[in-house]
């Protein structure tokens, strides 16, 4: 494809890093109605602005060329009723742009085919360029963050707003974020081990967190984690009991679901204590599989908090952004097992079906 020049108020970067989804896996097989290049992970240089482009991150931190950003992926339309309403979350807006990623597979309007406005063009981070649309939201990556751990910052967001979606007032009995608060991560991947490391952040006393891959599991204890309940061991009664032990019989305070298995959801149901809360994350691409819930036992009578979550507003980004500069005691390249340069993709996506945490794309 040719190398365009940026669009009025937008950028041209060319790509350092990117970090692979695992719900890449699943586009990759999928047949978009318009040709797209893959990949919403996006660190890269800029290699020049468009005219009348701001020279300013979603901070109001001053940008160059040469420099390096990572990327929003979502650019909302700031029209629609979901933008008008609530502002430009990514969710919100039912007319929403996004890098890397075929619109129908997440439950927005494919693209149509015949219109001039979405002729093919560099989306994604699985290239070595991307057009940086107008109304993107990016940040200034700073000189001492890799780029390759910059690629984290949208696995990072969703784990900062999987937590602050449960977040309460002090002292109400829903609160379930304090310092003697058992939590519970289900998936030890990028997403669970990331929601691991914002908990351990915030001061959370207990984290357990059940995977299978050994890689994971490793990295869960090496990040700091206190119990690993390996789930190829433990069948799903174990793991209940196990938690009700580590809670003298009351069950977790909160319980994330960062796995992408729908049975994880009736699990994370099954272990919360009452009014404690769950979050679901992890299922995000639809599947064909149900879970038997009954709402009388499983959430009314024990007054449980089920929140359900798939993007993030930029404020997401912008917390993760903080964490990823200004905290370098935390061990984010741990959870970096696998890289490729961007000419071995291949190797990239089987790496993921495979035993790692995370695998990036690097320059």
């Amino acid at each position: 494809m040719p190398l365009p020049s940026p669009p009025e108020e937008g950028l041209l970067i060319e790509v350092t890093a990117n970090g692979i989804c695992g719900s890449d896996r699943h586009f990759v097989s999928t047949d978009p109605t318009v040709p797209i290049v893959l990949g919403h992970e996006i660190v890269g240089t800029i290699t020049a602005f468009g005219a009348g482009h701001s020279r300013r991150d979603a901070a109001g931190q001053p940008l160059r060329e040469g420099g390096t950003v990572a990327l929003f992926p979502w650019v909302p339309c700031l029209r629609c009723w979901g933008c008008r309403r609530f502002g430009p979350g990514a969710t919100t807006c039912g007319n929403a742009f996004v890098y890397g990623v075929p619109p129908e597979a997440i439950g927005l309007e494919p693209l149509p085919q015949d219109s001039g406005a979405h002729t093919p063009t560099l989306t994604g981070g699985f290239g070595k360029h991307v057009v940086v649309r107008p109304g993107t939201y990016l940040w200034r990556v700073p000189d001492h963050v890799p780029a390759r751990v910059a690629s984290l910052l949208d696995p990072l967001a969703v784990a900062v707003r999987g937590v602050n979606i449960a977040k309460t007032p002090a002292g109400v009995p829903e609160e379930v974020l304090t310092f003697d608060a058992t939590a519970v991560i289900l998936g030890a991947g990028a997403v669970g081990l990331l929601t691991g490391l914002v908990l351990r952040h915030l001061g959370i006393g207990t984290i357990v967190v059940s995977g299978s891959r050994a890689s994971r599991l490793d990295a869960a204890r090496d990040i700091g984690m206190d119990v690993v309940l390996d789930t190829a061991e433990l069948d799903v009664i174990q793991r209940r009991e196990a938690v009700m032990e580590l809670t003298g019989g009351l069950g977790a305070d909160i319980v994330i679901d960062a796995a992408n298995n729908a049975a994880a959801l009736g699990e994370a149901l099954g272990m919360v204590r009452r009014l404690g809360t769950v979050v679901e994350v992890g299922n995000i691409v639809p599947g064909n599989a149900g879970i038997s819930v009954d709402p009388a036992v499983d959430v009314c009578q024990r007054n449980v908090r089920l929140l359900g979550m798939s993007f993030n507003p930029p404020r997401s980004y912008s917390e993760a952004m903080a964490m990823l500069s200004k905290h370098p005691g935390i061990p984010f390249e741990r959870l970096i097992t696998h890289a490729h340069t961007f000419d071995h993709l291949d190797r990239a996506l089987a790496d993921l079906a495979g035993d790692a945490v995370k695998v990036t794309l690097t320059a």
